[in-house]
């Protein structure tokens, strides 16, 4: 195993211990040893600097020996290997993710050659339109000559053949999920693998002829379906139900893939040894983890990498085993652009019972800013977001009741929230007018976003993006665009890693945060009544702006554009006090 992967594996491991100082302890291939005493939470992160690195780093340690079986999945595309949990289990074999060629597998031949027996047998999951012959011919190259591909002629076939290659001939289980999304599949798939219950994947709409024939064949006692009506509708179970008179039909489902996952937690794992942490908006890493959380039927839980609280659902679901006196130790699976190292504090803080999900997990300083002489008063209430990520307002009191605003110059004051340890701040600035009295514009919109100003690269890129708009003048028709204004995100512009949004999935990426920039912009275009030319909305919600008032920007695909319709000049002023960003419109007459 090479030096970095060695420190990934092992530097990363470290515990908490309730009235004593912290110390270190190594990962470890017995995963039924872990220590888990009420006193004791140990925490593990497994990763790399790709998804394909990621799954190696999870497979040496699911087994850093010899072993006899392994299984090669498709780190690009979900379908065909959602199925592949129950048998990799079966055969104690990792499952590694391959690329679209050899030569950008390194990772996975890397682990091949190392570890598996010459011979020991491969299984290739998926077609060759899938996973090239080219795999095979290397394969067989290098010395293995077992190589078994499990294909049919689309994802659901293939989910058919792999629960038919199942030793065990009689079967009293299956789950039904989708093969359109794979939330709800792998939520359950190390729980599958660990009883030996087949994962059929289903349209939404109605039971392909395979799967009618193989209920038929085995006649289960128990089917469970995973996922709301939405993913699988209910003519899909009548139509179980109608094969299979006498079987218990049970669905899984929850308001949100997060409800499902922790419902499914819930119902089969009340007391893991482990938590396996995973993002709910990608498939890989729990793909590659579900081996390893299947060796003691342990939970795989879905986390959303925007925020570092938990899903409510989630929350709950750790509050239930804190009250049980369940005291799991925590993996987590892919890098902290992905499982965050807040979102780990905060899960053992409620598997340790020091927070619940509605204590207060934080409040951001709030910052104002006023016009000289002009009235302020502190405000009643704050917003505080939960450890269940809920936000409410919570009542606050102030060290100073009375805010005299005829001085320019910044001021801060502190208050106090019940139940919360820390000072809240209000940063106050008082200054004169932000445009210049002599060309005197009108004020025609303004609207303002918070952020985290914690996180500071983000906090960087929207610096950035708001310092490049700021002061931009329109002439009347003149159209804007913010890939224009801004410029391209590049790191010789300065711009930062932050997490972006591609496709379902929080991804690291240049420039991260400016989306908010274009969205609190949108949102003063929309107020000033401007014609919008070019808006996207976001694949997944923020939580910045106002549902479906949000506009994502990409370059150079996506673009924010808007026409000056009107016919003046009009002045853009765009700027940041404390952790708020202003976006303002201003009408503006020549003289």
């Amino acid at each position: 195993m090479n030096r970095k992967i060695i420190a990934l594996i092992l530097i990363s491991c470290n515990c908490i211990l309730v009235g004593t100082s912290a110390v270190a302890v190594a990962a470890t291939n017995n995963l039924s040893s872990a220590t888990n005493s009420p006193q004791f939470i140990g925490t593990t992160r497994l990763s790399g600097q790709t998804r394909y690195e990621t799954a190696k780093v999870i497979s040496e340690y699911y087994n850093n020996g010899k072993v006899k079986n392994l299984i090669l999945s498709t780190g690009n595309e979900f379908a065909d290997a959602l199925s592949a949990s129950v048998l990799a289990h079966e055969k104690e074999a990792p499952i590694l993710l391959v690329d679209s060629s050899v030569d950008s597998s390194k990772d996975a031949f890397d682990y091949v050659i190392q570890h598996l027996d010459l011979t020991g047998t491969i299984y290739i999951i998926g077609g060759i339109g899938i996973i090239g012959t080219e795999f095979e011919t290397k394969l067989n190259e290098l010395g293995f000559k077992n190589v078994v591909r499990i294909a049919g002629i689309d994802r659901y076939d293939t989910s058919y053949k792999i629960a038919n290659s199942l030793n065990d001939i009689t079967v009293s289980t299956v789950v039904i999920s989708s093969g359109e999304q794979y939330p709800d599949a792998l939520s359950i798939s190390s729980i599958a693998a660990n009883k030996g219950w087949p994962i059929l994947l289903s349209p939404h709409d109605e039971l392909p002829q395979a799967m009618k024939s193989f209920l038929l064949a085995k006649k289960p006692s128990q089917v469970y379906i995973t996922g709301g009506k939405g993913v699988i509708l209910d003519n899909v179970k009548s139509e179980i139900s109608r094969l299979l008179p006498q079987a218990n039909i049970e669905r899984l489902s929850g308001e949100s893939r997060f409800d499902t996952n922790a419902l499914i937690a819930e119902t089969f794992a009340p007391n893991p040894s482990v938590v396996y942490l995973a993002t709910g908006y990608g498939f890989a890493d729990a793909l590659a983890g579900s081996t390893v959380a299947a060796k003691n039927g342990d939970p795989i839980i879905f986390v959303d990498p925007s925020v570092p609280t938990l899903p409510k659902s989630v929350a709950n679901y750790f509050g239930e085993l804190y009250a049980n006196n369940s005291n799991p130790n925590l993996v987590s699976l892919g890098g902290s652009g992905v499982v965050t190292d807040e979102i780990i504090k905060s899960s053992r803080d409620l598997l340790l019972g020091t927070a619940n999900g509605t204590s207060i997990y934080s409040i951001a300083d709030i910052t104002a800013t006023v016009t000289q002489n002009e009235s302020y008063s502190l405000p009643t209430t704050v917003r505080a977001k939960l450890y269940n990520s809920d936000t409410i307002n919570v009542p606050v009191q102030w060290n100073s009741k009375i805010i005299d605003t005829s001085s320019i110059g910044a001021s801060s004051y502190d208050g106090v929230v019940d139940g919360y340890g820390k000072a809240v701040k209000l940063n106050l600035t008082i200054e004169k007018p932000i445009v210049d009295a002599v060309t005197n514009p009108t004020l025609i919109s303004q609207f303002s976003t918070t952020f985290d100003s914690t996180m500071g690269n983000r906090t960087e890129n929207i610096l950035l993006a708001a310092k490049a708009l700021d002061g931009k003048l329109l002439a009347p028709g003149e159209k804007f665009s913010f890939n224009e204004s801004v410029g391209e995100r590049t790191a010789e512009a300065g711009y930062k890693e932050a997490l972006i949004i591609v496709g379902n999935t929080y991804t690291p990426g240049l420039g991260g945060g400016i989306c908010q920039v274009s969205s609190t912009l949108y949102n003063a275009v929309i107020l000033a009544h401007l014609e919008i030319l070019e808006r996207h909305p976001h694949s997944l919600p923020v939580d910045y702006v106002p549902s479906g008032q949000d506009a994502t920007v990409s370059f150079p695909i996506l673009d924010f554009r808007f026409r000056n319709n009107t016919d003046a000049n009009l002045l853009i002023r765009s700027f940041i006090k404390g952790n708020t960003l202003t976006c303002q419109l201003y009408r503006k007459t020549e003289n």
